[in-house]
């Protein structure tokens, strides 16, 4: 119990660390929060999913409340931070075709929140217009490549850092 607490914990504050970062360096934002998203596919791979719902809703709260602008977080809570966890269930199906076609849902379902939140919270005026809608099509591929490159480092984790970090204990 003391080594799920102690290692979520350090996961969580490397989580906001990252977010800091994202926040504070505008031209890699897109990189940070790649990044972050890994944190909680760690803790997925290592303690289970129900640990990995808990250091995502801890990193969710404490970016909230503890980051300069809780805007730059929207993206982490709604795409990036809870992807891992979401394609972890998606990926139980085993179908390729239907894998990819729920991936995508979960990329425009959250675009869509995120342009409702934005909306109405925000009270922004979003002009839907020919390019945001190209730059929503355009999305879709960077988002199967996000999702390529994301699965092989999390493999890459399991093949090569992980067992050896299970060794050492």
């Amino acid at each position: 119990m003391a080594k799920k607490v102690a290692y979520g914990g350090i996961l969580t504050a490397l989580s906001l660390v990252i977010l800091y970062l994202a926040f504070c360096l505008p031209s890699m934002k897109i990189t940070m929060y790649f990044l972050a998203s890994i944190v909680p596919g760690l803790m997925l791979v290592e303690m289970g999913v129900n640990q990995a719902w808990i250091l995502y809703g801890a990193t969710c709260l404490l970016a909230i409340t503890l980051l300069g602008n809780p805007a730059s977080a929207i993206p982490y809570i709604f795409i990036f931070g809870l992807y891992p966890i979401i394609k972890y269930y998606i990926e139980k199906i085993r179908r390729m075709d239907i894998e990819i076609f729920l991936k995508l849902l979960f990329l425009n379902g959250t675009t869509a929140l995120i342009y409702f939140i934005w909306k109405n919270l925000f009270m922004v005026n979003i002009v839907i217009n020919i390019p945001v809608i190209w730059g929503i099509i355009g999305i879709q591929p960077v988002f199967v490549f996000y999702d390529y490159i994301f699965t092989r480092v999390i493999f890459y984790y399991c093949d090569n850092i992980s067992i050896k970090w299970r060794k050492n204990l």
